[in-house]
C-alpha cells in the first residue's frame, strides 16, 4: 500500500508499473473536470489495461467496511473531495472470506478485520496492490457526508 498525495511527488512511483506515469498524468490532467459529477462513470485510457471510474460515495462505519481484495487489478484511489479513512491488512494474513473469489470482477471480501488505517484527503491519494486488503469508505469520527473520488484500475500484468 502506498499513501501519498498528488504533484510532484506522484513522480516517485512511475517505476512500480508501466502504466503508473500514464495513470497519474490522466488523473493530473483531468482532476479539475472529474469534480463534475457530469464525469461520474467509466473512462477508458488505456482499454482494459487502465480505465478510471468517477463517483460520489457514501462511507461507512468501521463495522460496515468489509475488506476487500483483488488478483488483476491495482487500485489507485485518488480523493476529489470528502475525506476517507481506508482500512489495511496483508492479503496473506486475511483468513476469513466471505465466500469465494468473484475472477468476473476481480473480487473478494474478507470478514477479518484491518490492522491499520489511514486517512486521505483531497489531492491524496492510496494505491492498493493484489497483496493488501482494504476497507475502503470508512467515515473518520467526525465526518459526516460521502466523498468523491477516482478509482484507476491498472492491469497487473498489463505493459
Amino acid at each position: 500500500m502506498v499513501h501519498d498525495s498528488l504533484g510532484s511527488s506522484a513522480a516517485k512511483y512511475y517505476s512500480l508499473h508501466p502504466l503508473f506515469r500514464k495513470a497519474f498524468e490522466y488523473i493530473d490532467s483531468h482532476l479539475d473536470r472529474f469534480a463534475d459529477p457530469a464525469s461520474n462513470g467509466r473512462h477508458a485510457i488505456q482499454g482494459d489495461d487502465l480505465f478510471v471510474i468517477v463517483g460520489d460515495n457514501q462511507l461507512k462505519r468501521p463495522e460496515e467496511a468489509a475488506l476487500e481484495a483483488h488478483d488483476r487489478y491495482i487500485d489507485l484511489q485518488v480523493m476529489i473531495s470528502g475525506t476517507e479513512n481506508f482500512g489495511w491488512a496483508q492479503r496473506a494474513a486475511c483468513t476469513e472470506p466471505r465466500g469465494q473469489f468473484d475472477p468476473e470482477n476481480d473480487f473478494i471480501l474478507y470478514n477479518d478485520l484491518p490492522t491499520s488505517t489511514v486517512t486521505a484527503l483531497p489531492g491524496e491519494f492510496v494505491i492498493f496492490f493484489p497483496e493488501d486488503a482494504h476497507a475502503p469508505l470508512i467515515r473518520p469520527e467526525g465526518v459526516s457526508g460521502g466523498t468523491r473520488k477516482a478509482i484507476v484500475k491498472v492491469k497487473v500484468d498489463a505493459k
